[in-house]
């Protein structure tokens, strides 16, 4: 495999990084939610959001990344269709993985609860207030639910390359 179909080492240590917090919000989500009010619940909501300011600071970085760095080009070969949805479910990621944290924070600082990363105070947006509240946790919740489906599309597109092209295909997204 040629170098220029390759991802560079800081993409490629860019989206790892993105799946391994991507999977860590989501089982704390799912893990936190059920929870009874108490000590326990504050802890995993504060990880919850300390993870996902993280995620929006590593997509910042991923973003800039992106900008200076042309990733390598995508294959010619592909039908339209395919190029299509891969083209529309990276943008999709983009967007959502932006609009997430973002949802989460706002959703926080309408909560009447202090948001901080790994135990250092964040400036609240807002005051408390149920409707946005509930508003942006909404929007949060529906996020989560289109993150899923660009991960499914996503994973499919890459068992579909690796069926048909071998493992070799992954070593476009190795950071080593």
């Amino acid at each position: 495999m040629s170098e220029q179909s390759k991802y560079t080492t800081v993409a490629s240590t860019l989206h790892w990084a993105v799946v391994i917090l991507v999977c860590a919000l989501f089982g704390l989500g799912w893990y936190m939610t059920d929870l009874p009010p108490g000590p326990d619940r504050g802890f995993y909501f504060a990880t919850h959001k300390s993870i996902g300011i993280s995620l929006f600071i590593v997509m910042t970085g991923r973003l800039a990344w992106r900008i200076f760095n042309s990733p390598p080009a995508l294959r010619v070969d592909l039908p339209t269709w395919k190029l299509l949805l891969a083209k529309n479910v990276h943008f999709a990621f983009y967007i959502l993985l932006f609009a997430q944290p973002l949802t989460g924070y706002l959703s926080s600082s309408f909560s009447g609860y202090d948001t901080s990363l790994f135990g250092y105070p964040l400036p609240s947006w807002g005051w408390k207030q149920k409707n946005l509240n509930d508003f942006f946790s909404v929007a949060h919740s529906s996020c989560s639910i289109a993150i899923l489906v660009c991960v499914t599309l996503h994973i499919a597109g890459v068992v579909s390359h690796v069926y048909q092209e071998g493992i070799s295909f992954l070593n476009r997204i190795k950071p080593w």
